[in-house]
């Protein structure tokens, strides 16, 4: 089993708290990614779910705006869950945490999960204590008090009650750039269905031919380029500069739109 856990509050204490928390739970490998924005958080799932092929295991994702944002729920957004193939996903389901599920296709089932149903089940069924029972539907850090014990719980073959969730309430995966590379390569959430491969696409970054293979451009030139990332046999594309950095030679930022002079990028906490 494995265990992998997208996540904002990823500082050296609250990693660290997270994965010791999960590891004490199960005998699982545990790997983590920090990210800084929902649409990191929905496309970092993507790849995991890919790198992982649906075996058995958990991803746990947790990140959403702050504030104002946040005060709709009681507290703090919702987590819900569902299955790819055997691999577990339990996910806050604010903002484009969902976007790229949505886009792919990959689930017709979205589980809303109450913090205090779940807490109740996990209660009776002797997994938690009545003093952890009382204090995780208020925790602040529901990372560390809450997603963990449920992924585990249901790892372990048990039943958690829930809703349904409709992913016509996600909001759609917007055209953005949602990673960059070590290399200053831009990953974008476009794949080749959403362009004419066969002719230059008009970006706010100028007009962009397209390469099915990243060997093909020459030094210095930049193209819009059939990225590793993605799932399955849909690969997202990526923006690249042949031996330069494109991010750095056009100030390019996570969650800025490929077309429009307007960014999607909402930080955790500001």
């Amino acid at each position: 089993m494995f265990t992998v856990i997208i996540n904002d509050c990823r500082d050296d204490n609250a990693r660290a708290r997270q994965t010791s928390r999960v590891g004490s739970l199960a005998s699982t490998n545990i790997s983590f990614i920090g990210v800084d924005s929902d649409l990191e958080a929905g496309m970092q799932l993507i790849d995991v779910l890919d790198a992982t092929t649906g075996r058995e295991g958990l991803v746990l994702v947790n990140v959403a705006p702050r504030g104002d944002h946040a005060s709709k729920w009681e507290n703090g957004t919702p987590f819900a869950y569902f299955w790819y193939k055997k691999t577990l996903v339990i996910t806050s389901v604010d903002g484009f945490a969902l976007s790229a599920v949505k886009k792919l296709n990959l689930t017709n089932q979205i589980n809303l999960l109450d913090i205090h149903e779940t807490t109740e089940a996990m209660l009776k069924a002797n997994f938690i204590t009545e003093a952890e029972a009382k204090r995780i539907p208020y925790s602040q850090f529901r990372s560390f008090d809450f997603t963990p014990r449920a992924g585990v719980f249901m790892m372990q073959g048990n039943h958690l009650p829930s809703a349904s969730f409709d992913l016509d309430d996600v909001p759609d995966l917007p055209r953005a750039v949602w990673a960059i590379d070590n290399f200053g390569n831009c990953k974008t959430t476009l794949t080749p269905e959403d362009i004419d491969t066969n002719k230059e696409t008009q970006t706010r970054y100028g007009s962009l031919p397209y390469f099915e293979k990243l060997r093909d451009l020459s030094d210095g030139e930049t193209a819009l380029v059939r990225g590793s990332s993605g799932l399955d046999d849909t690969r997202f594309l990526a923006v690249i500069t042949q031996r330069r950095s494109f991010a750095k030679n056009n100030n390019v930022m996570i969650g800025d739109d490929v077309f429009e002079d307007k960014s999607y990028f909402r930080q955790a906490t500001e």
